[in-house]
């Protein structure tokens, strides 16, 4: 079994040639490749988050599962976080905090690493706030569910957080939509947080009703744009930046800028394993500085409540 040395830990690693995308013949051994590349840029943005794993065993041909609490077998070096379950029990969440980390759980088949919003030091005070605006249909190309609509969305959330005086950043999914994202000082509760979100959502949805809507049940939506603003909970996860999605062409969630949003050939899957660092060489991680712009929310809370009268 092959061996990788990752700073100071030997990984094992297993059947690199396996095909995880049977479309693009992407394998196992292109996806660790791509991890061990990428380590630098994704690990500050993963560091002292807990992480849901999302697996896929068998490639993305297969349905994949979501995996919150380490395994038994991960090895000791794995750095953990034990959080009690609103039930009875614990689980216990991976830290990934540097290179080795991330190899080992891509070995593992992790192929999307989901943060939670809050760091282990204290997981019930968010340090960001997520939008993720969520098109009701999977092809719709000239509607406002396709990405043309999704930008018009999130550039009008961006208009309406200067408006409240904040500074908010957007990442493309690697899937479908995009998440418009504030960096927040670590003083809330996610009550408070959450509660934030649902009213700014709703101020949006409420001034652009043939676009926006709150409604969950896509089958309500009547293809409107969902602004999902539920993920704003203890527990909750948004995807990783620059983690890989499962689908075709292996696209990568990626922070961009609000310039390159509005560009024409921009949309939820435009960055993949194979033209990313194309990218990251010759453009700084526009997130590169996010939490030093870390928000109170106390001005924009009267300047919302203001505008909800």
């Amino acid at each position: 079994m092959p061996t990788l040395k990752i700073g100071r830990r030997s990984i094992e690693v297993s059947n690199l040639q396996k095909i995880l995308f049977p479309k693009d013949k992407i394998t196992k051994g292109d996806i660790l490749d791509y991890y061990e590349r990428v380590a630098k840029y994704m690990i500050p943005h993963m560091k002292n988050h807990p992480i849901t794993m999302e697996r896929f065993p068998n490639g993305i041909a297969d349905k994949g599962f979501y995996q919150k609490n380490i395994a038994d077998y991960f090895p000791k070096w794995i750095d953990y976080i034990p959080i009690k379950k609103q039930e009875d029990g614990v689980v216990k969440y991976a830290i990934c905090n540097d290179a080795a980390t991330l190899m080992y759980l891509a070995n593992q088949l992790c192929l999307t690493p989901h943060l939670w919003l809050s760091k282990v030091d204290d997981v019930n005070t968010p340090d960001r706030i997520i939008f993720d605006f969520d098109p009701s249909s999977k092809s719709a190309v000239s509607s406002p569910t396709s990405f043309a609509g999704i930008k018009k969305a999130a550039l009008l959330m961006k208009d309406l957080l200067e408006e409240l005086g904040l500074t908010s950043y957007v990442m493309t999914t690697g899937s479908r939509g995009a998440h418009v994202v504030i960096p927040l000082k670590r003083k809330y509760d996610f009550d408070d947080v959450r509660a934030f979100a649902r009213d700014v959502a709703q101020l949006l949805v409420d001034e652009n009703p043939k676009l926006l809507t709150l409604e969950v049940r896509k089958a309500k939506r009547r293809g409107r744009i969902f602004v999902d603003y539920l993920r704003n909970a203890f527990g909750q996860t948004a995807v990783a930046p620059y983690a890989v999605r499962a689908k075709s062409g292996a696209p990568v969630a990626t922070p961009i800028t609000w310039q390159e949003l509005r560009s024409a050939g921009m949309h939820a899957q435009r960055f993949t394993i194979k033209n990313i660092f194309k990218r990251l060489s010759t453009k700084k991680d526009p997130w590169h500085d996010i939490d030093k712009h870390a928000q109170s929310l106390a001005t924009a809370r009267k300047k919302l409540n203001a505008l909800k009268e």
